[in-house]
């Protein structure tokens, strides 16, 4: 029995039409993951799929992998956990990793032909993914978190935190107590921590902005020490 071929399988598959199968999610049109195996499994039973384990990027978005198997053949597709405008979720639930998978395994399938015109109107859940888009790229940068990281006065590693929002909260336990409070042991935290906050501010947008604001209008004295070169207390 001769072994299958990349084109005889994209010319078979591409001839089904499951137009009449798609969903409309928002503004974007879906094929269901039931209807694309069902269909695969009419003209090739032994196909098999298998999803590789997730890649986590430190920006706490996910990246799934599924390769799909008919016979001899195989081809290998990638897609992040995204909401309903297509951006990437950082730090998906399971439920949100479970529905990127059968989407990356529909859109496995198509690559061998199966719906694969649906994918290439206009209005598919990927079309134009790969091209430049200024407003998308606007939108998958507010989903990305800057790292820090945070020290104790003597030294010892508190840990990592991602994105302003954890820094945020973290900072308040060890500094947030009203301005006439602020004793020698806050301001030595501050000292320690000073251009991770300093990063954080530049970062931070509205809120956590507000609050990083605040924090080094309370220790003033201490954020200006490496700019005036002198400690406040050191004045007379």
């Amino acid at each position: 029995m001769n072994e299958l071929t990349y084109k005889e399988v994209w010319n078979t598959l591409t001839q089904i039409d499951v137009s009449d199968y798609t969903d409309k999610k928002g503004n974007f049109t879906y094929l269901s993951w039931g209807v694309a195996w069902l269909e695969l499994m009419k003209v090739y039973p032994q196909a098999q799929y298998e999803f590789l384990p997730e890649t986590i990027n430190d920006n706490g978005t996910v990246m799934v992998h599924c390769i799909v198997r008919i016979g001899n053949l195989e081809r290998y597709m990638w897609l992040p956990p995204m909401d309903f405008n297509n951006n990437s979720i950082k730090n998906p639930t399971t439920r949100q990793i479970s529905d990127a998978r059968m989407r990356c395994l529909v859109k496995c399938i198509a690559m061998f032909g199966l719906g694969h015109h649906i994918f290439s109107m206009k209005d598919s859940s990927v079309y134009g993914e790969d091209l430049p888009d200024k407003q998308k790229d606007k939108s998958e940068m507010g989903v990305i978190s800057n790292k820090y990281s945070l020290v104790s006065v003597e030294g010892e590693d508190l840990g990592i935190y991602v994105g302003e929002v954890e820094l945020v909260k973290e900072l308040k336990t060890h500094l947030g107590v009203a301005k006439k409070d602020i004793q020698e042991e806050h301001k030595d935290f501050f000292r320690m921590n000073k251009d991770t906050i300093r990063t954080a501010l530049e970062n931070a947008q509205g809120q956590e902005h507000t609050v990083l604001n605040k924090v080094v209008a309370h220790y003033h004295d201490v954020w200006v020490e490496d700019i005036v070169g002198v400690s406040s207390e050191s004045k007379t």
